[in-house]
Formats: C-alpha cells, structure tokens, sequence
C-alpha cells in the first residue's frame, strides 16, 4: 500500500525540517509550491519531495487539486507544512489502510506548541481518501473535500493524530496571519454572504485580533443564517465567551442559554453561566453548576480541555477562593494546571 502527503506551501523552509523528515519516510512527498522566495524548494527535495509549481490566485482548492493530480499513491493524506506526524501514528495510519473498506478516513488534529506533540485542543477532520475515485477540493478557503459527483465527502474516524505548529508563531508573524485570512475570508464573504462557517472563521480572526465588535457581528450573523448545527456550536460557543469577556453580561448568559438549546451538556456554556453567577454574588449556585459540568463526558469529537476541564476547575478554585475557602481552592487550581 502506498502513500501519498499532498501539501501546498510558501516559504516553509524552517518549519518543513522539522515536518518532512517523518512523513517522507512512510509516504511519497507530493508538494506544490505558490511562489516561495526563501529556501522551500531545497529543503523539500533534499528530503525527496517531488515539487511542482501553481502560482497563487487567492484559492486553497485550486492549489491543492494541483497536487493531487501528481500522487501516484493508493491513498493520498493532504497536509501541511506545519503539521507534524509522529512515526507511530504514519505506522498506524498504513496499517490501517492497508485493510480499509472505505474511502475516505477523519484524523483527530491537535493544537500544539512548535515541536510538541499535545493533546490539549483538537477537531476531527478528513485528511485521508482513496486516489483515483474522484476526490477533490471545493471552496477558495476553508476548503473542503468532495466526492466526484460534488457532494461532500463522507468518512469514518481513525485513531492517529496530527500535530498543528501553525498557531504559536511569534507575535509579528501570527499578527501577519490572521490579517491575511480576515482579508482571505472577507472577500470569500463576498460572493458567499450567507456562509455562516466563514462569518464563523472571520469572526474568530477578529477575535484573534482584539476588534471584539466586528467579530461579535460576525458571530452574530453566522448564528442568524446557519443550517449546520456543528457550526452554530462553535459560533455561540465563541459569542458567549466574548460577551463575557466585553461584560455584557445578559447578552452572555443569553448567548450561553441558547448554546444549551443546541448541545444540552455544554460545558463552555455552563462555565459562562457560572462566571456570571460569580460575578453578581451567587457563589454556591457557581459552584453546584462548575462541579455538574466536571462530570460530564466528551463524546463523538475531540475534547478540547482547556474548555472541558482547565476552565471549570479554575473557576471552582475561584468561586472557593471568594468562599474563604483555601484548601479547597488550591486542589481545584491545581486540577486546572496542564
């Protein structure tokens, strides 16, 4: 069974020693450049990359349906250059798809510190299908995968990971690229105005950001048009941490209400509520809300625990803390600890 990494890059060169040297040894390295002026394209064939040339015209998809078309392997994982796979997880992966009946396989990706490999924050995405059966990417940004006949492409989850560095860069270069997608996302908005996942994604950028009010009017918007009952999670989610964080306080526990009519164990949501209630003097109410949300149990994606469990166990600590409470403030401000 063979395998091949389709990725698409510009100037990578630092972080491509760090990600090709274990995934060129387990899979043919297909990787298309869209205009690098540094040293990408030594670095990728020093390590036996085949490189092809696309220039860059504003669309993800275009690009990566570019590399797909030079993938001679049974299976084509696509990937970026800063996300890393371990060699027990690339070991995993072709044994498992040596022996796969399906076409098209999710990975959990995981949040991480550049050359860690953690399992703090995550999501599920497709980033394995068959070659040769018609796959290929839509969308110019947050590009998605679909099946021959266009419609989005169906999958079953794996257990092997995939480490994103992509997200602690220094201060300059992440500032530089999050401007990029909030310009990227913008102009997709253009053409999709109604695309609740994009307002969701420009929102989270703006965030990012620090221009709290035009992201909480995108958070908005993406929760007035959505379908996808995923999408409106993560768009409360988001809205009500913000409206917390800005101190509207009945607009946060509205947005957090809200968020529990769609995902009734929502454990952001009662972390937003129970913040609230600290804040107007219910401590005890705090506390009996923090400790229901400590036990429930993450199920059908990738638990993200600074949500899950540093938030709630920080907030417990708090609520004792204001308690008088020391002992019992200092186990759950240990608990929140990672």
């Amino acid at each position: 069974m063979k395998l091949s990494a389709c990725m698409i890059v510009k100037n990578e060169e630092k972080m491509l020693e760090k990600t090709l040297p274990s995934l060129s040894r387990h899979a043919e390295i297909i990787l298309v450049d869209t205009g690098s002026s540094d040293n990408t394209i030594e670095v990728a064939k020093k390590h036996g990359a085949k490189v092809y040339y696309f220039p860059w015209i504003n669309d993800f998809s275009a690009a990566r349906n570019e590399s797909l078309k030079h993938a001679s392997g049974d299976w084509i994982i696509w990937i970026d250059a800063d996300e890393f796979m371990k060699e027990e997880d690339l070991k995993g992966l072709k044994d498992i798809l040596a022996n796969s009946k399906e076409n098209a396989h999710s990975l959990n990706l995981y949040e991480s510190e550049i050359g860690e490999c953690e399992k703090k924050s995550g999501y599920r995405r497709i980033k394995v299908f068959r070659n040769g059966q018609g796959a290929h990417f839509v969308r110019p940004i947050n590009e998605q995968l679909a099946d021959k006949d266009g419609k989005v492409l169906s999958s079953t989850e794996i257990p092997v990971c995939i480490y994103h560095w992509g997200t602690n860069l220094d201060e300059q270069k992440m500032r530089e690229k999050r401007e990029r997608y909030v310009k990227l996302y913008s102009q997709a908005l253009e053409k999709a105005p109604d695309d609740a996942y994009l307002h969701c994604l420009l929102a989270n950028k703006l965030n990012e950001l620090k221009r709290f009010d035009e992201a909480l009017a995108h958070y908005q918007r993406s929760v007035e048009v959505v379908q996808d009952k995923n999408v409106k999670r993560q768009a409360l989610e988001k809205m009500a941490e913000l409206l917390l964080r800005m101190k509207k306080l009945p607009e946060a526990a509205q947005a957090a209400q809200e968020l529990l009519s769609v995902e009734s164990n929502s454990i952001p949501a009662y972390s937003v509520i129970a913040s609230i209630l600290m804040v107007t003097g219910k401590i005890d109410e705090a506390i009996k809300i923090l400790t229901q949300a400590l036990e429930i149990k993450v199920q059908g994606r990738v638990e993200n625990v600074y949500q899950t469990r540093v938030m709630p166990n920080f907030l417990l600590g708090k609520a004792y803390e204001i308690k008088g409470e020391k002992e019992k403030a200092k186990v759950y401000f240990e608990r929140s600890k990672l």
